[in-house]
């Protein structure tokens, strides 16, 4: 008797479990598919799209389970055509950005055909090729993660220390001779995101990427700058040294000491190649990416950046294209030219660097129409854009390096950078 009471509890237990399970996955699916206006969903929105094959498992499972625990008692009945029929729709609708793979790869291969060919797989040696992804993407790497390489680290070397702050980067760098390998010890700058108010250098999984980068010879310095402190808690981790009433003026100006720096010390300390230089980051940082990168050669900045550097491509990943009024003296009215030069599209000249984008097309913070107008007028200025569009990808859909977006985005942004090494 007691044992059967046990059996019933246990029971009743794993079924409360299933439909917990199942109420919350509402909850996620909505969320991938619709903006839901409030803060634990727009967090929620950056990572389901990224682990919805995990999800898609997960309620195939809870399905089959919760199947075998009603089939005693209703077998063949309509409760168990309902569990069937709502336990395979969530997985099927979760299953959607794995499914939609395959767009997103057609859509690249488009992109990279309009700008350098048919034919521009050729202009990538064997041997090179065999340092990058065989593949845009496999399931492996999805679900058992992405290859963590090999490589030396610096970590908190100072760059800066003036106004009351003190910034710091970590470097990452090849084993052996960089000019070896496929990056031939071409500079990566990486300006972190996090709506210029917070965030870090190296958080979470974007050192893997950094690592991945290293280890096919390229120099990565990701960087810190100052951020503006509007004392409103964040998820994001943030150092507290870094933090104060920062503008773009002062972030533009720190990164450009840096590239100072970059010229007169740690050019010759990490043997880095300041003919071949990228600058890339995501959102906030995205933004930054713009602002530096196409208005390098800006008279409106002049003064800000060493002389020395060569800007071979920018790589802004769902990038804001306008200037936060917090963020810069007066208004749109009273500041105008100050609005104009911190918005990326408005600084496209026929001098400018290539550039390739990543956006997602599920992303509510930064719609698609930013990346566009950044395209577009790069285009208009005959500069090369490729934008590497991900259904269901929300933002900040690549801080999972192996997830069905990244695998696609890694793939083609290490054949961009060696093919950007050699542009004119």
């Amino acid at each position: 008797m007691i044992k059967f009471k046990k059996m019933n509890i246990l029971k009743i237990f794993l079924i409360s479990i299933c439909l917990l399970t199942f109420i919350v996955g509402i909850y996620f699916t909505a969320i991938l598919f619709f903006e839901i206006p409030d803060g634990l969903a727009m967090t929620l929105s950056y990572f389901l799209g990224q682990i919805s094959g995990f999800l898609t498992i997960l309620y195939i499972l809870t399905t089959i389970l919760l199947l075998k625990l009603v089939s005693t008692r209703y077998k063949k009945t309509w409760i168990s055509k309902i569990i069937l029929i709502f336990g395979f729709s969530l997985a099927l609708l979760n299953s959607l950005p794995l499914i939609s793979t395959p767009f997103s790869i057609q859509n690249a291969e488009n992109e990279f055909n309009l700008v350098y060919g048919s034919d521009w797989r050729s202009t990538i040696p064997n041997q090179v090729e065999s340092y990058m992804s065989p593949t845009q993407f496999n399931l492996y790497g999805y679900f058992l993660g992405f290859p963590i390489k090999d490589c030396n680290v610096d970590v908190d070397v100072l760059y800066y220390d003036n106004d009351g702050i003190k910034l710091y980067f970590d470097a990452y760098y090849p084993k052996g001779d960089g000019s070896r390998l496929p990056g031939n010890n071409s500079v990566i700058i990486k300006i972190h995101g996090g709506g210029w108010q917070n965030g870090d250098k190296s958080l979470g999984n974007v050192l893997v990427l950094n690592k991945y980068l290293a280890s096919q010879g390229y120099i990565v310095f990701d960087i810190q700058y100052g951020l503006f402190d509007s004392g409103i808690p964040s998820f994001i981790p943030t150092p507290d040294h870094v933090k104060g009433n920062f503008t773009l003026h002062d972030m533009v100006y720190q990164i450009g000491t840096f590239t100072k720096l970059l010229e007169t010390t740690h050019a010759s300390t990490y043997n880095a190649n300041l003919n071949s230089v990228f600058i890339m980051g995501g959102s906030a940082g995205g933004q930054l990416t713009g602002v530096i990168g196409l208005g390098y050669n800006e008279p409106y900045f002049a003064g800000n950046f060493s002389n020395a550097i060569k800007i071979k491509g920018i790589v802004p990943l769902y990038p804001p294209d306008f200037a936060p009024s917090f963020l810069l003296p007066g208004d749109e009215l009273s500041n105008p030219l100050a609005f104009e030069k911190f918005t990326p599209s408005n600084l496209a000249d026929a001098s400018d660097p290539p550039a390739l984008i990543f956006q997602g097309l599920r992303d509510d913070l930064v719609p698609l129409d930013n990346a566009v107008r950044i395209k577009d007028s790069l285009n208009s200025e005959g500069v090369n854009c490729i934008l590497l569009t991900f259904p269901f990808a929300a933002h900040a859909s690549d801080l999972i390096v192996g997830n069905s977006f990244s695998q696609v985005w890694v793939y083609y942004l290490e054949r961009f950078l060696y093919i950007s090494q050699f542009s004119s």
